[in-house]
C-alpha cells in the first residue's frame, strides 16, 4: 500500500537542467527536494510511431513531472509530461480559436479557427517541397 509520501512524490514541478534532443529525455532539477536533479527522463509528445510530433523545452523552463508509483530506483521511472505559463513566462495570445506557435528567434505560427485564417511570419527563408503546390 503506498504512503502519503509516495503518493507526494508522484507528480513534481522543476525546471529543466539538461536536454538529451537525439533521446527527447530531460534532466530535471527540483528546488522542493533540495534541488535534487532527476535521471533522464522521456518528454512525453502526441505522437512517436507512424505520426510524429517532436519538441524540447528549454533549459531553465519549468516542468511537470510524473513518477510511477512502483519506481524503485528513487528518480528514474517518470516522465517529464510538459510545459505550463506562469506569472513570469506568459501565454502569447489569448483566444480559445487560436493555435499558436511562437518561437525563440522570432517566427510566429498561428491558425485562428473562428476566421479560417492561418498566419505564418517567418524571420527566416521559408521552404515549401511537394510534388504539387497550389496556391489560390
Amino acid at each position: 500500500m503506498a504512503t502519503n509520501n509516495q503518493f507526494q512524490n508522484l507528480i513534481r514541478e522543476g525546471i529543466v537542467s539538461s536536454t538529451d534532443p537525439s533521446t527527447c529525455t530531460v534532466r530535471v532539477t527540483f528546488p522542493d527536494k533540495d534541488d535534487l536533479v532527476s535521471a533522464p527522463l522521456p518528454v512525453l509528445t502526441r505522437g512517436s510511431k507512424n505520426n510524429k510530433d517532436y519538441w524540447m523545452p528549454d533549459v531553465g523552463e519549468s516542468v511537470v513531472c510524473i513518477f510511477l508509483p512502483n519506481n524503485t530506483n528513487g528518480n528514474n521511472d517518470g516522465f517529464c509530461i510538459g510545459t505550463h505559463y506562469n506569472s513570469v513566462d506568459k501565454p502569447p495570445v489569448n483566444s480559445q480559436d487560436k493555435r499558436h506557435i511562437k518561437f525563440s528567434d522570432g517566427t510566429t505560427i498561428e491558425y485562428d479557427r473562428s476566421t479560417s485564417t492561418l498566419k505564418i511570419n517567418c524571420v527566416g527563408d521559408v521552404i515549401i517541397n511537394g510534388s504539387t503546390v497550389n496556391i489560390n
